[in-house]
C-alpha cells in the first residue's frame, strides 16, 4: 500500500511540475506578444512621415519585431511539445502503475519516448548491479546480455555514470563500446539516466529527432522521471511478491500459490470444456537419503530434483513443491492418458539421473512414485482429483515403488510412508 502511494505521489509531483512550467511558458507567450504589440511600426500617416529621423532606426526596430517574433513562435512550439506530452501522460501512467510485469512496462516507456520525442530510434537499457553493466531491453522484454555498455562507456554508460542527460556531441563520443569488444556506432543522439533514491534503474535512449524544438532533452527526463517509479516498484514489488509464490529451497511455486493459481485454470476448463489433469509424486525412501546422507545433501537432492522436473515440463504446466519430499503437476488441457504419457517420462527422467548417493538408496537409486487423476473426468472439483491422485500414489508404493499409476475405480489409499 505504502509503495502504491509512493507511486502515485511521485508521477503526480511529476505532472504538477510540467503544468508549472507549461503555465509559464504560455505567459511568457503573451508577454513577449503583447511586447511585439509595443514594437509594431503603426501605419504612418504622410505627416508623421516626415518625423522619421533614420532609416536605420526604422531597420532596428524591425529587427527587433522579427526577433520577438521567433522567440513567439519558439515558446508556442515548446507549449506545443508539452502539449503531446500531457495527452500521452495519462494514460502511460495508467499502464504503468497498474502494472508488474516487466515485459509491459519496458514497452510503454519505449512507446512514450516514441510518441513524444517524434523518434524512430528508442533504446532502453536496464542497469544490471551484480555485474554493473547496463544491459539493452529487447522489444519482447528480453534483457540482452550481448548488449552490455559498462558506466562511462560512450553515451549511454556516461548517462548512467554522471545520472545526468547526455547529449551526441557535449562531451561525449558519437559511439557506444561494447565492454570488451570494438567500438560500435550508435544512432542514440542523447539519453537520460532512469534512477529513483539515488538508485540508478537504467538508462533510456533517443534518436535524432524528425523537427526538433530545441527541448526534447527536457521531455526525455520528464519521461525517465515517470519511468523510475513503475521500474522500481517493479524491481521490489515484484521480488517481494515472488518470495510469497516461491518455495524459497527449491525455486518451484509453493503450495498457497499453486492452489491460486489451479483455481484460474478450473474456470476456464469449465467455460471452454477442457480437462486439467494432476501428477502427484514424492520421492522414494528420502528419510533414508536424510539419515545417511544428512540434511544438507537432501536439500541438494530436493534443489536438483525440482530443476529437472521444471526444465523438462512445458511453460503452460504449473510445477510446485506440495510438502517436504512431495511434488505437484498441473497439466492443462491434457488427458489423463497424456498426462501418464509425460508423468512416466518424469521418473524414468529422475531414476537415470546420477544424483549424489543414489547407489546408497534401497533401490541403488533415487526413484520416485506418483499418481495421476484427471478434471473432470474424475472428480467433480480439483481438491477430489488430488485426493485421487494421491491415492493412486499409495497404491504404486504398495506396489514396489518406482512407478506412477492412472486412478482407478477402487484404489485404496493405505498410509504408506517414504
Amino acid at each position: 500500500m505504502q509503495a502504491w502511494w509512493v507511486s502515485i505521489m511521485e508521477n503526480m509531483q511529476s505532472i504538477v511540475k510540467i503544468l508549472i512550467f507549461m503555465a509559464a511558458a504560455v505567459g511568457v507567450v503573451s508577454l513577449l506578444m503583447y511586447i511585439v504589440g509595443l514594437f509594431r511600426e503603426p501605419e504612418p500617416e504622410p505627416e508623421e512621415k516626415k518625423d522619421i529621423s533614420t532609416l536605420r532606426e526604422i531597420s532596428l526596430r524591425d529587427q527587433n519585431i522579427r526577433t520577438l517574433q521567433s522567440e513567439v513562435q519558439r515558446l508556442n512550439e515548446l507549449n506545443s511539445s508539452y502539449l503531446v506530452f500531457m495527452l500521452n501522460i495519462p494514460t502511460a501512467v495508467m499502464h504503468l502503475n497498474t502494472t508488474l510485469d516487466f515485459d509491459k512496462i519496458t514497452a510503454t516507456i519505449i512507446r512514450l519516448v516514441r510518441d513524444i520525442i517524434a523518434t524512430d530510434t528508442v533504446e532502453l537499457y536496464i542497469f544490471d548491479k551484480e555485474d554493473e553493466l547496463l544491459k539493452r531491453v529487447s522489444p519482447d522484454g528480453e534483457v540482452e546480455d550481448h548488449v552490455a555498455y559498462a558506466l562511462g562507456e560512450g553515451l549511454i554508460g556516461r548517462a548512467g555514470q554522471h545520472r545526468m542527460l547526455r547529449i551526441k556531441g557535449r562531451g561525449d563520443e558519437g559511439y557506444n563500446r561494447k565492454k570488451g569488444s570494438e567500438h560500435v556506432e550508435t544512432p542514440l543522439y542523447m539519453a537520460a539516466p532512469i534512477h529513483f533514491s539515488n538508485r540508478l534503474l537504467g538508462v533510456i535512449g533517443a534518436g535524432e529527432v524528425k523537427t526538433p524544438s530545441g527541448n526534447e532533452g527536457s521531455l526525455l527526463k520528464m519521461i525517465a522521471d515517470i519511468a523510475s517509479v513503475a521500474l522500481f516498484n517493479q524491481k521490489f514489488l515484484s521480488g517481494a511478491k515472488k518470495e510469497a509464490e516461491v518455495d524459497p529451497l527449491t525455486g518451484l511455486y509453493n503450495r498457497r500459490y499453486f492452489f491460486h493459481m489451479v483455481q484460474k485454470f478450473v474456470e476456464k476448463a469449465i467455460l471452454e470444456d477442457i480437462a486439467i489433469s494432476i501428477f502427484l509424486f514424492d520421492i522414494d525412501n528420502f528419510k533414508h537419503y536424510n539419515d545417511t546422507n544428512g540434511h544438507a545433501e537432501g536439500d541438494q537432492l530436493l534443489k536438483e530434483l525440482s530443476d529437472l522436473v521444471s526444465k523438462f515440463t512445458r511453460k503452460t504446466s504449473v510445477v510446485a513443491r506440495y510438502g517436504g519430499e512431495e511434488f505437484i503437476v498441473m497439466l492443462p488441457e491434457i488427458s489423463k492418458e497424456e498426462a501418464f504419457v509425460y508423468a512416466e517420462r518424469v521418473r524414468e527422467l529422475i531414476a537415470a539421473h546420477p544424483f549424489a548417493n543414489r547407489e546408497k538408496q534401497p533401490l541403488a537409486l533415487v526413484s520416485i512414485s506418483g499418481g495421476v487423476a484427471s478434471f473432470p473426468a474424475d472428480g467433480r472439483s480439483i481438491h477430489e482429483v488430488i485426493q485421487l491422485a494421491d491415492a493412486a500414489l499409495y497404491q504404486a508404493k504398495r506396489e514396489g515403488r518406482n512407478r506412477v499409476l492412472m486412478h482407478k475405480p477402487f484404489l485404496f489409499s493405505d498410509d504408506i510412508s517414504d
